[in-house]
């Protein structure tokens, strides 16, 4: 017997929050109600969403539905009614098993009917007639127009699953109006023996509204949710006992069961199962999200009646919170408020998504195709069914770190990346909020100061959409003298805000620039912090005031951090649309999850394709994208680089280099292209591997930077490498820290390059690492190099700006093949310097350092290295 069995013989029904198509038609479900004793589904907008977009499951019966005069709501009721009669079909046994109290199949109202109790009842009345299943549900929010409509449909005989429960207060008015419909239904002679209701009462959400009112280290943290609900829960006993309700009882009514929602785990600090462990007891339901079932099958606490459990501490809990002035009523109002914005935004999303797929369909758009050649997709093809027998995705969803390694360390810490976006969801009206006072402060401007993933993705979003309705975003990630000078001459000082963005709270270039930009500013209202709990910086932006501190989840690492607040932060200050971004997110999330055959699987079928590529000497990933999305381009060369660039194995990615012809490019490369870009079918034409993936607009970024995130994952797998270490990044920051602690080093002045040109062979690659000011003149130059030397010497070519690439591609350099040809391109005038603040070396003097420490760590690792200028450089590709 296993924990989701015992926890079902506890009382506590199973329903999986989650429905699509290919659940029902390739028998999922049935699966798991044999093997998890499942025993019903909730299924809302965001989930069709989710299912419709994120799978290919619904364009045949697109294709066969007629689209005349017929809009995308109607379409998207005929697609939903199907599933929830199917899945009704399938739940049909355990309805008929339990006599008729379990079962169910919930389907939620359209959001516009929240606060209109009339619409909401004949539209109930309707759907119920349609669905023609006595295990459905319909579920209508417990707003005051939702209660009243909860009492006429249980008079009616519908089933309802009130939801959006947040308070003690809001349960006891749904618990009610259950009941006085069940009296009013008895009493006109009908019978009320068939009738059922779930009330769903929040959980997570109710703690993360008020963890983030809480100080740091409160013992509240993550207690009041659980307390919360154990209160409602005893209201339960009490309302479904007594006089009153013995007397339907004993004309055959059912309880109306409280139902935990909201049950995935958000704060990493707490355990994965804890909103399924606290609640146990008789006459309950979770409904849970299917990473939190899989985890609590796994190393779930089957704690009988732990909802009863402690209930003196529980009020404790209550009354503290109270004690601290923090009313939990008004939180419960305003999550209420939220939750049916956020259903509105759902069902308005779910409309556009579907005219998409629509068109798509219509159009026979496919979402991603592959022209391999017939030996590489074989190969390919080989390696998709060992990822499938060997349940790779599944585990990985399931955060078994042997996917990757036996050795847990650096893996089962860092996979928070695949649950991210969900948990961001409800954190979106707290960033929007805090954007929307920031500007009202007067602030006009933005100013990231961070490295690696904390640069390169706020440098996407603010090259990739427009700032009409947020700050001018901007990207400090140079040490250089000018191009500080340059940012600070460029700013109204006093109306930017600075982001010092740093997971580990140490990062020498942040911390600096912190340092610098304080001194001109002298104002802790004009920095926030994002770090993570517990770091110098958290601490340092606590005790110096900063406006505010954001403590990201610490099992994200920083290239896989771009759906966390590391991403959306500046994002919202941009404003840039969050709720588009994460569920496009969550749809690719939903696309690649192991339910879907990995064939269909876009993560994973793009990271198997790119590991085989790799492991047959294709080990040069050139990614071709729309010029709106470019910067991507630079997230994506950072997340492949130092994720696979280890152990002597790698793969190297190619961006931002203009396309040529086909007799440009050696054996060595695969071609990833987002949309139809100009050249890349000519490519294919001509047998170079391509694989061309669907795109439509910005705002499928959110889904990109999850199909890449999971898709190295998988190619980490396949190189047997652990793609969420680095363990050679360190390297280049020893030797920096080495050289400044000696005081300023010999300069080693400039190398002849010939040679290291002259030791070009096919299959190397050639990195220009430029520690010069990132100007357009500059990157121009380089551009030209790049080009030259790939058209001359047949090899993939990157260009790098130090030191971002330290925290970029320097881990593939070092720890990767011994492929690499390196050009440092160093910068004999870099201008009048500036000071550090607190520091014994200037920013001359740190860049300096970190070229030095680069070039001497390139040379201990046996690469093939030469340092020069530009003009030397551009002399010699004259």
């Amino acid at each position: 017997m296993n924990r989701l069995h015992q926890l079902h013989q506890a009382g506590t029904a199973i329903w999986l929050d989650f429905l699509r198509r290919g659940l029902i038609s390739g028998g999922e479900l049935e699966r798991m109600i044999d093997e998890r004793d499942l025993s019903g589904v909730t299924s809302n907008p965001s989930i069709f969403k989710k299912a419709i977009g994120g799978s290919t499951d619904y364009d045949e019966a697109i294709a066969e539905i007629s689209l005349e005069e017929r809009d995308a709501i109607d379409v998207f009721y005929e697609l939903a009614l199907k599933d929830i009669q199917d899945a009704a079909t399938v739940f049909a046994p355990v309805y008929e098993k339990t006599k008729g109290k379990d079962g169910f199949v919930s389907f939620e109202l359209e959001s516009s009917l929240a606060n209109d109790a009339e619409g909401s009842i004949a539209k109930a009345k309707e759907l119920w007639a349609l669905l023609d299943r006595p295990n459905v549900m319909i579920k209508v929010p417990g707003t005051a127009e939702g209660v009243h409509a909860v009492e006429e449909l249980t008079a009616a005989g519908v089933n309802v699953n009130i939801t959006l429960l947040f308070s003690v207060k809001s349960y006891e008015r749904v618990a009610e109006a259950y009941v006085s419909g069940l009296e009013l239904r008895r009493d006109a002679g009908l019978p009320i023996d068939q009738v059922n209701s779930v009330a769903s009462f929040f959980v997570s959400r109710v703690d993360s509204a008020v963890d983030a009112l809480l100080d740091y280290d409160s013992p509240l943290k993550g207690k009041v949710a659980i307390a919360n609900a154990k209160v409602a829960y005893q209201r339960f006993q009490q309302i479904f006992s007594g006089p009153r309700w013995e007397k339907l009882a004993a004309a055959g009514a059912n309880v109306q069961r409280p139902l935990w929602a909201s049950t995935g785990t958000k704060n990493p600090a707490y355990p994965d199962t804890y909103y399924v462990d606290e609640l146990i007891g008789p006459n309950t339901v979770n409904t849970m999200p299917q990473q939190t079932m899989d985890a609590f099958m796994d190393h779930g606490n089957v704690n009988e009646d732990s909802v009863t459990s402690n209930f003196g501490d529980a009020l404790k809990v209550l009354s503290s919170l109270a004690d601290k002035q923090i009313n939990l009523e008004e939180i419960a109002a305003r999550l209420e408020t939220e939750g049916i914005e956020a259903f509105e935004k759902d069902f308005s999303s779910l409309l556009v998504t579907l005219e998409q797929k629509i068109e798509k369909v219509c159009a026979g758009r496919v979402r991603w195709e592959a022209r391999l050649g017939s030996e590489l997709a074989s190969l390919v093809d080989t390696m998709v069914s060992e990822v499938a027998d060997t349940a790779v995705v599944e585990r990985m969803w399931r955060k078994d770190h042997t996917v990757w390694k036996e050795d847990p360390t650096e893996i089962s810490d860092r996979l928070g990346w695949l649950t991210v976006a969900d948990a961001m969801l409800e954190r979106v009206p707290e960033l929007e909020e805090f954007t929307k006072n920031a500007r009202a402060d007067g602030f006009t401007h933005a100013v990231v100061l961070g490295m690696g993933g904390s640069s390169l993705v706020s440098e996407v979003f603010r090259n990739s959409f427009a700032a009409d309705d947020g700050m001018e975003l901007l990207v400090l990630d140079s040490t250089h003298p000018k191009t500080i000078a340059r940012l600070r001459d460029s700013l109204p000082l006093d109306k930017t805000l600075f982001i010092v963005a740093s997971k580990s709270g140490t990062t020498v270039e942040s911390i600096s620039h912190f340092g610098y930009f304080y001194e001109l500013v002298n104002n802790s209202q004009q920095f926030v912090a994002i770090t993570d709990p517990g770091t110098r910086l958290a601490r340092l932006a606590s005790l110096m005031g900063f406006r505010k501190v954001f403590l990201n989840r610490p099992d994200i690492g920083g290239r896989y951090s771009a759906l966390s607040l590391f991403g959306l932060v500046p994002a919202a200050l941009a404003g840039v649309d969050l709720y588009a971004i994460l569920d496009d997110a969550e749809e690719m999330a939903c696309a690649s999850h192991h339910c879907v055959p990995v064939e269909q699987n876009p993560g994973a079928w793009l990271g198997t394709a790119q590991g085989v590529a790799a492991t047959q000497g294709r080990d040069k990933i050139t990614v071709v994208l729309p010029e709106e999305i470019r910067s991507l381009g630079d997230w994506i060369e950072q997340l492949i680089a130092e994720s696979t660039g280890k152990e002597g194995r790698g793969i190297l990615p190619v961006v931002g280099e203009d396309l040529g012809p086909p007799e440009a490019y050696g054996w060595d490369r695969l071609f990833v292209s987002l949309g139809d870009v100009a050249g890349i079918d000519e490519l294919a034409a001509a047998g170079h591997p391509v694989i061309k993936i669907d795109y439509n607009r910005p705002t499928d970024l959110g889904g990109e930077f999850f199909r890449w995130e999971f898709a190295i994952a998988v190619a980490g797998y396949i190189l047997g490498i652990n793609p969420f270490d680095q363990p050679n990044v360190a390297q280049a920051k020893e030797a920096t820290k080495a050289i400044l602690d000696s005081g300023k080093a010999e300069d080693p002045g400039t190398d002849d390059l010939s040679p290291l040109l002259d030791s070009i062979q096919a299959g190397n690659y050639v990195a220009i690492l430029a520690y010069l000011d990132r100007t357009e003149q500059t990157e121009s130059a380089l551009q030209k190099v790049r080009l030259k030397i790939r058209d001359d010497y047949k090899v993939a070519t990157t260009v790098g700006f130090g030191p971002r690439y330290l925290h970029s591609t320097g881990q593939l350099h070092k720890g990767g093949p011994e492929s690499g040809i390196f050009i440092q391109v160093i910068d004999p005038d870099p201008g009048e310097d500036l000071a550090i603040p607190h520091a014994t070396y200037s920013f001359g003097d740190l860049i300096s350092a970190q070229a030095l420490g680069d070039y001497r760590s390139l040379q201990q690792a046996g690469r093939r290295v030469a340092r020069v200028t530009l003009e030397q450089l551009q002399e010699v590709m004259s």
